[in-house]
C-alpha cells in the first residue's frame, strides 16, 4: 500500500511541476494565437497550493521530491508574490501622498431588483463603505451607471467626476479633472477611459478600464454549484466555457497591446487602475505591468485574490503606477458588496 502511495504521490508531483511550469510560460504566449495556453496562468494560485502541500509531505519524509517543489517556488518567485503579498511594514505616509482606489461594483445590481427610495439606501450605504474603509482621493469604478454615478458623487464627498455617454466607468476625484475620454479599443463591449487630474503642480494621466469579460459568471456558478460532475451536459457546458474564456482572453490581449502603447506615449505620468479580467500569470498582466509598478506586490499583504464570485483566488483587479511614484501601501478590501473586492493603493510623489 505505501509503495502504491509513494508511486501516485511521485505522479501527482511530476503533473503538479509540469503544469506549474507551464504556468510560467503563459505569460509569454500571446492567447490570440494559442487561446488555450491561458488556462495553465489562471490554474496558478491552485498549483502553487499543490506545490506547497508535496513540499511538505516530501519534505516530512526527507525525500529528494521536496526539492523539486521548493525549485519551482524559486523559479517562480515573482509569480507568488504577485499573488500573495509579502510587504512587510508600513512607512511613513506623507500628508501629501494620494489613495487611489479601484473597483468593479457590478454586482450590486446583477438580478437586483429595489424601488428607487431602496436604490438611495444602498447608494448611500455604498458611499459610506468608501468613507470608512479608505476615503479615497480618486475613486475608479467599472460596471456601473450614471444615475449611480450622479447619486454617488455628493455621498462621497468627492467633487470631481469624469464619466461618458458610453456607461460603464467612471473617476470620481478630490482633485480637478482636465480632459479625459474613451480608450479607442475595437468594438468593447465594456467601457474603459483615461482622464487627466491636476495634482498640485503636476498632472497624472488615470486609465480606468474594464478588458473584455469572459462573461461565463453564471455558467461557472451553476456548473460548480448544481451540474453533476458525471453527467455528459456538464462536460458540454465546461467546454462551452472554456471556449468562451479563450475568445475573451484574445481580444483582452490586443486591448492590452492598445493600452501598453498608450500607457508608454502619455506624456504625464501614469496611474492604471480597473478590472483586466486576467491574472499576474498572464499575457495581459505582463504586457500592462511592463514598465509600471504593482502596487499590490510592492507593499501588499497576504492573498491577493480579488474576485469573489464561484472560481476562488482569481486576482484579476489592479493599481499599477508609474515607476517614479512611491508606493506606501495596498490593500483588498474584503467585504460582499460585489462580486469583486475594492483595491486601494497609497501613493506618493
Amino acid at each position: 500500500m505505501q509503495y502504491i502511495l509513494k508511486h501516485a504521490l511521485q505522479i501527482g508531483s511530476a503533473g503538479v511541476i509540469v503544469l506549474t511550469f507551464l504556468a510560467y510560460l503563459a505569460p509569454f504566449v500571446n492567447p490570440a494565437l494559442f487561446g488555450w495556453f491561458a488556462f495553465f496562468g489562471t490554474a496558478f494560485p491552485w498549483l502553487l497550493m499543490g506545490n506547497v502541500l508535496l513540499l511538505i509531505v516530501w519534505a516530512s519524509r526527507r525525500h529528494r521530491y521536496a526539492l523539486y517543489h521548493l525549485g519551482m517556488l524559486v523559479l517562480g518567485w515573482q509569480h507568488v508574490t504577485s499573488f500573495i503579498g509579502l510587504g512587510a511594514g508600513r512607512p511613513a505616509v506623507p500628508a501629501d501622498a494620494i489613495t487611489v482606489a479601484t473597483h468593479n461594483a457590478g454586482g450590486l445590481f446583477r438580478g437586483v431588483q429595489l424601488e428607487p427610495e431602496e436604490w438611495d439606501d444602498v447608494i448611500a450605504a455604498y458611499a459610506r463603505f468608501w468613507r470608512e474603509r479608505a476615503n479615497p482621493d480618486i475613486l475608479c469604478l467599472q460596471e456601473t451607471g450614471r444615475k449611480f454615478f450622479l447619486k454617488l458623487k455628493p455621498r462621497l464627498g468627492l467633487p470631481y467626476l469624469f464619466e461618458l455617454e458610453r456607461p460603464g466607468t467612471a473617476i470620481f476625484s478630490r482633485y480637478p479633472i482636465l480632459r479625459g475620454g474613451l480608450l479607442p479599443f475595437d468594438e468593447p463591449e465594456n467601457t474603459s477611459m483615461w482622464a487627466d487630474v491636476q495634482i498640485g503642480p503636476r498632472v497624472v494621466r488615470i486609465y480606468n478600464v474594464h478588458l473584455q469579460s469572459n462573461k461565463v459568471t453564471y455558467d461557472t456558478e451553476h456548473i460548480v454549484k448544481e451540474a453533476p460532475i458525471d453527467s455528459k451536459d456538464t462536460w458540454k457546458e465546461i467546454g462551452r466555457v472554456l471556449r468562451k474564456v479563450s475568445r475573451a482572453t484574445a481580444v483582452r490581449a490586443q486591448q492590452a497591446k492598445t493600452l501598453r502603447d498608450l500607457v508608454a506615449a502619455s506624456p504625464h505620468p501614469v496611474i492604471l487602475c480597473g478590472d483586466f479580467n486576467d491574472t499576474p500569470t498572464s499575457y495581459v498582466y505582463r504586457q500592462l505591468s511592463s514598465g509600471l509598478t504593482d502596487t499590490f506586490r510592492e507593499k501588499g499583504l497576504g492573498l491577493g485574490s480579488t474576485f469573489a464570485g464561484a472560481i476562488p483566488f482569481l486576482r484579476i483587479d489592479y493599481i499599477l503606477c508609474d515607476p517614479t511614484f512611491n508606493v506606501y501601501d495596498c490593500r483588498v478590501l474584503r467585504k460582499g458588496v460585489s462580486d469583486h473586492y475594492g483595491v486601494v493603493g497609497v501613493i506618493g510623489f
